[in-house]
């Protein structure tokens, strides 16, 4: 039961992360993903401090707050620099992940953290940090992973039409009065909430794996949204079991297995790409 608790949760969250991985993708976005997931550590450890607990809900928003900014940052930055969008996130998530760890390393006794959680987070304790719903005991994780996969769901089917016009065409988005400002805050404001959601869960690390590796993956296969979208979602899968049951096998983190597993499966499909590349050329 401990292993399903685990695989169900993990799977929650990488399932939303790889939907809203396909539009970064479509969008040129992806890395924002990683500047989000380290510059919402500064939030997340404030938080704890004024709050000084993990699991309320205001802690979720104070740190869901800092993702937005991060976003906002890189946007502004992006503008001085005319367009370097590599460089305003790098500039964005070091300096603000900077700060994070500094805070961490000042204050982590309040804070309840460690760099190394930070890192690779604290899947395994899943089963072991439980609340009381009516008169079943559920992991504490549950409700967010669960809320944010329904947040995300809806998202997607709302969104969908809208989110694909300007993922593929954004000048005639904008002609037709689709703002596409707006839906680009609404798309990061979403990643910011799963990422504060996931981090002390997943860490750093899986959380921005589970971003990118699904989406690209699937991206190398097909060009088709909506296909795309559904594979990005077997290989979530696919990749969380399989990686949790290395972890589990070779005893070593669950996080990094599951990376280093979503990182074969790329190479395989890449591997493939090239193959049907070569024949049709």
């Amino acid at each position: 039961m401990q292993d399903f608790w685990i695989i169900l949760i993990v799977s929650l969250l990488g399932i939303s992360a790889s939907l809203l991985g396909c539009f970064l993708m479509f969008r040129k976005m992806a890395m924002l993903t990683d500047a989000i997931s380290h510059s919402i550590l500064p939030g997340i450890v404030i938080a704890y401090l004024l709050l000084g607990r993990k699991d309320n809900v205001t802690a979720l928003l104070i740190a869901s707050i800092f993702g937005i900014l991060s976003s906002l940052l890189v946007v502004w930055i992006e503008k001085k620099l005319k367009n370097r969008n590599d460089a305003a996130t790098g500039i964005s998530f070091t300096f603000l992940f900077a700060v994070g760890i500094i805070l961490v390393t000042l204050f982590a006794e309040q804070a309840d953290l460690d760099t190394e959680c930070v890192l690779f987070g604290e899947m395994l304790y899943i089963p072991f940090e439980t609340i009381w719903v009516s008169t079943n005991e559920i992991p504490r994780t549950l409700p967010f992973a669960l809320l944010t996969f329904i947040l995300v769901v809806l998202f997607v089917l709302f969104a969908y039409r809208t989110m694909t016009i300007i993922s593929f065409d954004e000048i005639f988005a904008i002609s037709v009065g689709i703002s596409v400002t707006t839906w680009n805050y609404i798309l990061l404001s979403l990643v910011s909430v799963l990422t504060v959601a996931s981090f002390e869960v997943l860490g750093s690390v899986l959380v921005i794996a589970l971003f990118i590796f699904p989406p690209a993956t699937a991206f190398l296969l097909t060009k088709r949204l909506e296909v795309m979208f559904v594979l990005s979602l077997i290989f979530s899968v696919l990749t969380i079991f399989l990686g949790y049951y290395l972890s589990v096998w070779q005893g070593g983190s669950s996080a990094a297995s599951i990376v280093i597993v979503q990182g074969i499966i790329f190479t395989l499909a890449l591997i493939y790409n090239k193959k049907v590349a070569s024949v049709n050329s």
